[in-house]
This record gives C-alpha cells, sequence and structure tokens, in this order.
C-alpha cells in the first residue's frame, strides 16, 4: 500500500511540484473560468538561490531534491522545488518526478502555489490560491479538473515555505515548541503541524543549526536546519533521508545498483508461522513494538483486549440475504458521498456501476459482482502516486489503492455503503516465512453483518482473517500509519 508518503517534505506536503509541467498539463481549462496559472517570469526580480539535496532510501542513493527561493516584484517571495528519484516495487522500477512553486507574501503567507506528481500511469496536479478563510483548489487527475474548496482559520504554511519560516523565528532554543497551520496538497487537508527544537548541533564550518521534530498527523521527521533557514539533512521513517549536497553531488547517481524495494522493506515482522494465510477465518496475535490502543478495536470482526488482537472473518453462507441493495438511511450519508479521489457522481463510474449490477436488489450478491469485476478488470502492478476511482477506471492497473478505490466508488454508485480501510495483510510470497505488509481493502456495510471487511485485490469476498485494520478513511486518515510504520510487529498466538 505504501505511495509516495515517506519524508514530510514530499509526503505529507507531499509531492510538491514544477509549475512550469503542472501549467502544460492543465492550461486548457482557463477558458472555463479556472485558477490563473502562476506565472515565474512576471514574479520573479532577482536571482534565486538554490539548495541541492541528495535522497537516500536505507543509504542508498535513489535521487535527488532542489528547493529555491527567488524574491518577487512586491517583496514576497517565490519558493520552487522540484525532485526525481528512482525506487523498485515488488521488482518494478518507479520513476517519480515532482515539481511545484508556492508565492508566499513578504511576511511568508501562502497566496497561491500548485503542484503536480508523476508516476506513470498515476499522476496529479493542484493548483489554488488562498482566499479569505478558504483555499480554493483546482485538481487535475483522470483527464479532468475538480474544483475543491477546504475551509481554513488561518493562512497555512506548506513544506517549501517552512525553513523560510523557521529562519524567522527569534530567540530559538531547544525545548520550544511552535504550532503551525499546515497545509498538505495530497490529501487536500489542513491541520496544526507541530515543530518542536530538540537539539542544536555546530556543522563543520562551525555553523550552527538546529534538530527540529516536525509532527503532521502521525508522520514525523527530523530535520536539521539552519539559521538561514537551509535544509541540511531531513530523516524519516524506514531508513528515508535527504542530505545537502553540491548539485552535481545531488544529481550524480550510483551505477549498476539494484533500486531499493520500498514494499520489501516496509515488512511488519512476524514471531511464528502462519500457514495458507487465505483460508483464515481467525486470527489471534499479540501486539508488538506499538502501543495496543494503536490497533483499533471494532467488534465484531477485529478486537483488541490487552496487548492481543483477534480478526475473524465471517463466511459467505453468513452473510444476510433479501437485504435490500440501495441503503436509505441518511445516517449512511458519508459512506455514499463523493470525493476529490472517489467522483462517486461522475456518469462513467455511474454507468459501469448500473452496467455491473444491472437489476440485482440484493446487497450481498450485487457487492461480490462488484469485487470480482474490479479483481479481474485491473491489472495488479505496484503504483507510486494518489489512486482516483475514475483513472483506474481508465488505466485498468494498479495495486491495492487503485483496486480499492475504484470498488468503493462504484459500490456507492450503487446505493452501497462503502469505505476504505487501511493496515496490514500477511502474505507468504516473499521471504521464507512471510510477513505483513501495509495494505489496502475495502469494507460495506450489509445490514446485520455490520462492516464487513472485502478484498478486490485479492479476489476475497469477505477477506481472510490476516487483515488487520490500522486506520479507515481516505488519504487524510491513512497517513497514521506513519506513526507505527518501522515499529509494528506481531506474534502468532492461533490461527483457525
Amino acid at each position: 500500500m505504501l505511495k509516495s508518503s515517506w519524508l514530510t517534505a514530499l509526503e505529507a506536503s507531499a509531492v510538491v511540484i514544477w509549475l512550469g509541467l503542472a501549467a502544460a498539463l492543465v492550461s486548457q481549462d482557463a477558458e472555463r473560468g479556472a485558477l490563473i496559472p502562476i506565472d515565474p517570469a512576471a514574479l520573479v526580480t532577482g536571482e534565486s538561490q538554490e539548495v541541492w539535496m541528495g535522497i537516500f532510501f536505507d543509504g542508498q542513493k535513489v535521487g535527488y531534491a532542489v528547493n529555491s527561493e527567488t524574491p518577487t516584484v512586491d517583496g514576497g517571495v517565490l519558493m520552487r522545488h522540484r525532485s526525481a528519484f528512482t525506487l523498485a516495487a515488488f521488482g518494478q522500477i518507479k520513476q517519480v518526478v515532482t515539481a511545484g512553486n508556492a508565492v508566499m507574501d513578504k511576511d511568508l503567507t501562502l497566496r497561491r502555489f500548485d503542484f503536480l506528481m508523476s508516476s506513470d500511469p498515476v499522476r496529479i496536479a493542484v493548483r489554488g490560491e488562498v482566499q479569505d478563510k478558504l483555499i480554493v483548489m483546482e485538481v487535475f487527475q483522470a483527464g479532468e479538473a475538480q474544483r475543491v474548496e477546504l475551509p481554513i482559520v488561518a493562512p497555512p504554511q506548506m513544506s517549501l515555505s517552512l525553513p523560510a519560516w523557521f529562519a524567522r523565528q527569534t530567540e530559538v532554543r531547544v525545548g520550544q515548541r511552535f504550532d503551525v497551520p499546515y497545509f498538505d496538497p495530497v490529501s487536500l487537508t489542513q491541520d496544526v503541524m507541530t515543530v518542536k527544537v530538540v537539539d542544536v548541533e555546530l556543522t563543520s564550518d562551525g555553523e550552527e543549526a538546529y534538530w527540529l521534530e516536525r509532527s503532521f498527523g502521525e508522520a514525523t521527521t527530523r530535520v536539521l536546519v539552519n539559521t538561514k533557514g537551509e535544509i541540511l539533512r531531513e530523516e524519516s521513517a524506514l531508513g528515508m533521508s535527504m542530505v545537502r549536497q553540491t548539485a552535481a553531488e545531488a544529481q550524480e547517481m550510483p551505477s549498476g545498483a539494484e533500486p531499493v524495494d520500498i514494499i520489501s522493506l516496509s515488512a511488519v515482522k512476524l514471531d511464528g508461522e502462519l500457514k495458507d494465510p487465505r483460508s483464515r477465518r481467525v486470527v489471534i496475535m499479540e501486539i508488538l513494538g506499538v502501543e495496543p490502543t494503536r490497533v483499533p478495536n471494532g467488534p465484531p470482526y477485529q478486537t483488541v483486549e490487552g496487548a492481543e488482537v483477534r480478526v475473524m472473518a465471517p463466511l459467505l453462507a453468513e452473510l444476510p440475504s433479501g437485504l435490500a441493495r440501495e441503503e436509505a438511511d441518511a445516517a449512511f450519508a458519508e459512506s455514499l458521498a463523493s470525493t476529490p479521489f472517489l467522483p462517486v457522481t461522475h456518469p462513467e463510474l455511474r454507468e459501469k456501476a448500473k452496467e455491473l449490477v444491472g437489476q440485482e436488489a440484493d446487497r450481498v450478491v450485487a457487492a461480490r459482482l462488484l469485487n470480482d469485476w474490479v479483481f479481474n478488470y485491473v491489472e495488479k502492478a505496484p503504483t507510486i502516486g494518489v489512486p482516483n476511482a475514475l483513472e483506474v477506471l481508465h488505466t485498468r492497473q494498479g495495486d491495492c489503492n487503485e483496486h480499492t478505490a475504484l470498488y468503493v466508488a462504484l459500490a456507492r454508485a450503487a446505493g452501497i455503503p462503502a469505505r476504505i480501510a487501511a493496515g496490514v495483510v500477511f502474505s507468504d510470497r516473499i521471504g521464507a516465512k512471510g510477513a505483513f505488509y501495509y495494505h489496502a481493502w475495502p469494507e460495506v456495510y450489509l445490514g446485520a453483518a455490520g462492516w464487513v471487511a472485502v478484498d478486490p485485490t485479492f479476489g476475497q469476498f469477505p477477506a481472510d482473517a490476516t487483515h488487520v485494520k490500522l486506520v479507515e478513511g481516505d488519504l487524510d486518515r491513512q497517513i497514521e500509519i506513519m506513526g507505527v510504520m518501522g515499529r509494528l510487529g506481531f506474534r502468532l498466538i492461533e490461527a483457525r
């Protein structure tokens, strides 16, 4: 399931991207009253200062990033970012390009921004501006644009502006804490980022620099920043880091090295041997490495008592029959609603759902039809990016995120309450004994049976009992998994 979530600079603020590329993708919408793209040439009034970083994963060089700041004609600053890196997922090499701009006032208040992330076949581009108490955005995915308005309490910072924001703080000292309004353009959410000054050190040239611990949701990174606001080093979960280098050093890549596989490195170890995982209906394990409260208690199918988690999968024969396909209870409105990444009301998705379920009135039968169809329709291919159900319908490929997004959108379009769950699932296909890996799957509401896990990636209806849920919800919630990555483990107690 792991996508672009790695460093806060590219994950929570995520994949901030280069205006030239974003503008090229979305300029055709300007005639329809779209937000006006940023024109760097019209803003710049001075020379830019570039900071180059080498990107490393588990000690291996995988790419580079470069940030720059340029004064603007009105006393503000134009901040730019671009990066390129290569990773592997289940042995398939993925090249990722990001770039973006943010226009800040002279007091570092965000005015406008745009970004794009591209890792074929997944692309997302966003441009937006701050309007009073709103961030107004256009999100471009699957060849279409959506207008999104996000209420804000105060003008936020973005990843690009945080180093400059820190440089303007006075009387910085170890132990100090800042609560900074922050906007994440990938999950399209805003919240407070906590910044703690945890240490100070002198660099090799005698320069004073501070170690900052930045937390947004459950994602935490350590960043070494000098008094000029330049990042010297950044460290995150799973051995990911960025290190200050010269332009030539940053762009130099090792020859002959095998790309680091992000899936293998994110494995969650199991103490014990779990055989035939896809047939398991009950699995009981001890939670290791994290507080047991990090694994949610959700009876009847997932219960946590003390340090033990028990997952149970119902049998198909135990699910209710005769349940009306379309849910009429207003309490389920959220799990039937359209979102930027689940455009349920789009004509293509609604027509496809109608085609697949036809006149089938039984909810369980219809939900299973959709599960089987998505399993067969979507080619299994690891991706790095932000899943969009309409885009998956077009590209017909993806990993668990794409399967889940398409299924949830089609189920909702058919009137079936559905939501996204994310956590870990056991696989015995990697390594001698297998391990748990980060994964996403749908849950559907089936009346008296409650919320039931299904898995169109594996073709399971219901899903087996090795699916341990950690969160439920869209990208704004899935980032919470970052809080346990690299620490979570299990000890097998019983499986049957």
